[in-house]
């Protein structure tokens, strides 16, 4: 992601927001969250330092700010991959979609995706990411219901857990271990994935006591 440096003063408020925030993304893209800084950023924003500070406060503000917004990034690609069905399509495939929107998110933002994670650089007390981080759920929740309605609250945690387990453990390890033979070459990535995204499924609509 290429941020265009603007001229000094040039800026409103919501343009230069923006441009920080772009300029997070393209520094944890080409360096990784640790070479993110307020002055870098605003730098990289065309203003200074002082102009920048407002808006965020520090890096912890800043790289919160950036997490919230990938936390909403990711529901939307979610909730893009179920809408995506076709009206009649069953619960199951609601489900699978939203394992698939969530893949294709880390697949293409996967430097961004690990830093939303990084609880140890955001402010977890933040409000807007607290909602942010907890509503990115709420495609697989829904999914989840729609598949197995009668199931209780707590065979609900268990089946949610195991979901996002399932498919966040896939992502991180692919991430982290891109050339593993699990996945490489492709096409084996796809295969993988969906056969994992079966199983998922298969676990999560059987009752384990029956």
């Amino acid at each position: 992601m290429s941020v265009t440096p603007k001229a000094r003063g040039r800026h409103h408020h919501g343009d230069l927001r923006r441009a920080l925030l772009d300029a997070v993304a393209e520094i944890v893209q080409e360096s990784g969250p640790e070479a993110v800084t307020l002055r870098e950023c605003a730098r990289r924003a065309g203003v200074s330092h002082s102009a920048a500070t407002p808006h965020f406060g520090d890096k912890r503000g800043l790289m919160t700010a950036f997490a919230t917004e990938q936390s909403q990034r990711l529901r939307e690609a979610m909730e893009a991959a179920v809408a995506a069905l076709p009206a009649e399509a069953h619960p199951a495939e609601h489900l699978a979609a939203t394992g698939r929107g969530y893949m294709a998110f880390v697949r293409d933002n996967p430097a961004h995706f690990r830093l939303m994670f990084r609880t140890d650089l955001i402010d977890t007390a933040d409000p807007a990411w607290a909602e942010a981080s907890s509503r990115a759920r709420d495609p697989l929740d829904t999914a989840m219901r729609a598949l197995v309605p009668g199931a209780d609250d707590r065979a609900m945690r268990a089946r949610l857990a195991l979901a996002w387990a399932g498919v966040h453990g896939f992502c991180t390890l692919r991430a982290e271990a891109p050339r593993s033979d699990l996945w490489y070459p492709p096409p084996r990535e796809a295969e993988v994935a969906e056969d994992l995204l079966a199983l998922l499924l298969a676990a999560c609509a059987t009752d384990p006591c029956a």
